[in-house]
């Protein structure tokens, strides 16, 4: 076997052994009991656990008007319509599509099935050979799997430090001054580890210094319950730029399924739409999945959806003193529903969490390859389903633990520094 393969079987295998040790503690890959979900809790091997593990952030997933909507399509459609959409599709695309237009409020709409397909569709199509692909080296694994994809059409690909402008203006120097070709910058807006967010308007200003520069973001985590009508992250920042593509997932925030792509022009709409490889050679979104999103968009443009997001946004102000009254090591305090605290080791993480699951608490451990490495941790997020009292319960409860789990004190950071995170 050649170096570079055994490089990458060591890598999986290292993968593989960390999964399996989360599997054998039995706080990874779990099957919840639940004869029918409630939203804040899940039954795992008989207890009843808050669940912080859910990104369904604005309490959707489960209300009673999107089932509604999904039990209708599936009185209308079945459970599948199957067929490439590249064919024929359900109208309740054209209902759906009509209402993410009033929420975005501006470009133009292309529903993959999800956010992974939609980066396989668009990315292959958006970037030509002559090329260069910058990506935030902590983008999602969805986005550099794409990468991978363009890497394998011989179209040069470089990480960067995340979140780094100085390293990012540096490329874009670099680049500019070697060949006349278009640079695609890869990032998200809300990371789904740490919930730290980019910069966006350093972003958004760096389109305006350099005439070749593209911005594709992914904003999974931001759609939904930031900004007006939940339009999302970026947008709720910036306006949408000729140069750029915006990335969102249905199936968080929003409470159902499917993923939208939305575009400043019409024909880069069209030509994604028309020559997207997973937009014909895989499935459809399902009519489910279509009938809950559209009830979801009605509730996002109602005076309903101010109310819901200003209580996420005063729970977020909540957990984030919570943290820094208590000295936990969070590695972001951005004002996101999404937070990680750091243990380093991953022992250290499957220990916390089997602690906090015995208290009645369920979170996300998680080290190496979904953060680097020596980063590893607990990550958990809250929801409109939680109350205050069970968020300060779960704080508390790490705040008890933390301490006799690890043995590494530079790990806990102090004070000045959280504050520095905050800034």
């Amino acid at each position: 076997m050649s170096r570079k393969g055994l490089r990458h079987q060591r890598v999986l295998d290292h993968i593989e052994r960390s999964m399996q040790q989360g599997v054998d503690a039995g706080v990874i890959r779990i099957r919840v009991e639940d004869e029918v979900l409630s939203g804040d809790t899940v039954t795992v091997d008989g207890q009843c656990l808050v669940n912080f593990g859910s990104c369904a952030y604005l309490g959707l997933n489960v209300d009673p008007r999107l089932k509604q909507g999904a039990i209708a399509a599936i009185e209308r459609f079945g459970p599948v319509f199957s067929s490439s959409a590249a064919y024929t599709s359900v109208d309740i695309y054209s209902a759906l599509e009509a209402r993410l237009a009033r929420m975005f409020g501006t470009g133009h709409i292309v529903l993959p099935t999800t956010t992974t397909l939609g980066h396989l569709a668009a990315l292959p199509v958006l970037v030509s050979p002559d090329d260069v692909v910058l990506v935030d080296t902590q983008s999602h694994a969805s986005v550099h799997l794409a990468t991978d994809v363009l890497r394998g059409r011989g179209i040069s690909v470089t990480e960067l430090p995340h979140n780094d402008m100085a390293a990012l203006e540096r490329a874009l120097e670099e680049a500019s001054n070697d060949r006349q070709c278009g640079i695609w910058y890869l990032a998200d807006s809300i990371y789904s580890m740490y919930g730290d967010v980019a910069p966006v308007r350093e972003i958004a200003a760096l389109l305006d210094l350099y005439s070749s520069l593209h911005v594709y973001l992914d904003d999974a985590h931001g759609f939904g319950w930031r900004g007006l009508h939940g339009r999302g992250y970026v947008l709720d920042k910036i306006p949408l730029h000729e140069r750029m593509v915006i990335v969102v997932s249905l199936a968080k925030s929003f409470g159902t399924g499917g993923a939208a792509l939305l575009f400043a022009d019409g024909d880069t709409a069209q030509r994604v739409w028309l020559a997207g490889g997973t937009l014909t050679f895989s499935g459809p979104i399902h009519p489910a999945e279509l009938g809950a999103a559209v009830a979801a968009a009605d509730i996002h443009l109602s005076d309903e959806h101010v109310e819901r997001q200003a209580r996420l946004i005063s729970q977020i102000e909540l957990v984030s003193g919570l943290l820094a009254g208590h000295r936990l090591p969070a590695m972001a305090f951005d004002p996101t529903p999404i937070w990680f605290i750091r243990t380093g080791r991953l022992d250290h993480a499957i220990e916390l969490t089997r602690r906090l699951m015995k208290d009645g608490f369920y979170v996300n451990p998680a080290a190496f390859p979904a953060v680097p490495r020596g980063y590893g941790g607990i990550r958990f997020t809250h929801t409109l389903y939680q109350t205050d009292d069970q968020i300060l319960a779960l704080i508390d409860s790490m705040a008890r633990h933390l301490p006799e789990i690890i043995d590494e004190p530079e790990i806990i950071f102090d004070l000045t520094e959280a504050d520095a995170l905050t800034a």
